[in-house]
């Protein structure tokens, strides 16, 4: 009588997907986030110019150089660096409104990168059994299982390109070596399986894809006459 589910999944390795590249410190940000940072910044900049040229001397003498001044001092509140004075208490109330926005900005935008290169991007190196089919990697499974015919009959993989482990420590190291250096890039096994691989190896591998319904473990009462004559078979079979 069936008593436990044996369904089967998909286990695969994970790894760290972020690529530390060059240009990673603009990842903490949006692309509409970026482009309307800048524009903000211009605008500021535009702003002041129009509420201090009139009578601020200190940004410039021409017009051009007090616009130039103007959008160099909005940019300057990223690192709070400006040094030219503001008379116009219109003026002093963007600039604040402005210096708690970047306040926020800067703030998010360091977190962000902080967490994005300290903390691993772990992501499943396959997706789901299409990745497998496409690709033609090589898949694990149990030692004498039905989940061989199943691979084949219902998710149609070439019998080629499957691979037989009896033991989880098996297991650990074909899925290391990955499909390209002798192991594989996937194996199916039954959920209780599973629970134990992960239980040893959880910081390694995951489940990913569906998980497909199977007949079930099960237990099975022999009666004493019968389990005599088991053994009797056993013992003159065996010698």
């Amino acid at each position: 009588m069936p008593y436990s589910e044996s369904r089967v999944q998909m286990v695969v390795a994970i790894e760290d997907n972020l690529d530390k590249e060059l240009w990673m410190f603009v990842k903490p940000l949006s692309v509409g986030l970026w482009l309307m940072t800048i524009v903000g910044f211009i605008y500021i900049g535009i702003v002041v110019w129009i509420l201090e040229h009139p009578t601020n001397t200190e940004l410039g003498v021409s017009r051009g150089e007090r616009l130039q001044t103007s959008l160099w001092y909005s940019f300057l509140t990223l690192v709070f660096a400006q040094r030219e004075k503001i008379v116009n208490n219109l003026t002093r109330v963007v600039m604040i409104t402005w210096v708690f926005f970047v306040l926020i900005l800067t703030q998010s935008y360091t977190a962000s990168l902080s967490s994005i290169l300290t903390v691993k991007q772990l992501q499943p190196t396959i997706k789901d059994v299409n990745d497998i089919t496409n690709n033609g990697y090589y898949v694990g499974h149990q030692d004498d299982s039905f989940v061989k015919d199943f691979l084949t009959d219902h998710l149609n993989l070439n019998e080629s390109k499957l691979k037989s482990y009896g033991t989880l420590e098996e297991y650990h190291s074909a899925l290391s070596a990955g499909t390209h250096n002798g192991g594989v890039a996937a194996i199916f096994m039954e959920v209780p399986y599973i629970k134990v691989f992960l239980s040893m190896y959880c910081n390694k591998y995951t489940t990913v894809g569906l998980i497909y319904s199977s007949e079930g473990f099960g237990v099975v009462s022999l009666s004493p006459s019968f389990s005599l004559i088991y053994f009797l078979v056993k013992l003159f079979l065996a010698s």
